[in-house]
């Protein structure tokens, strides 16, 4: 997007018949730029955030893991001493 402005200048040294046309070119460039700047940040915010999650979800579920495995081996010690009582008993 570009903007073209004219300004008028007259100068009292140079004749009344001469006009001098300057045209000033703005860019809204740098505009752009920083929008896909802030969006480029955000989303790479957001990707990180997600990363975060789910390696927290992942040790997790590897504790939840490790627990239910020291649950079943203390039930399987215990059936072990049971059996080995009833045998003992006998």
């Amino acid at each position: 997007m570009t903007e073209h402005e004219q300004t008028e200048i007259r100068d009292p040294v140079t004749p009344a018949n001469t006009t001098t046309i300057i045209h000033e070119k703005r860019s809204s460039g740098g505009a752009i730029l920083a929008v896909i700047a802030v969006i480029g940040l955000l989303v790479a915010a957001f990707l990180f955030m997600r990363a975060q999650d789910s390696e927290v979800m992942r040790d997790a579920a590897i504790a939840d893991a490790a627990q239910k495995v020291g649950n079943s081996a203390e039930q399987a010690g215990q059936a072990v001493e049971n059996a080995a009582d009833k045998l003992a008993g006998e």
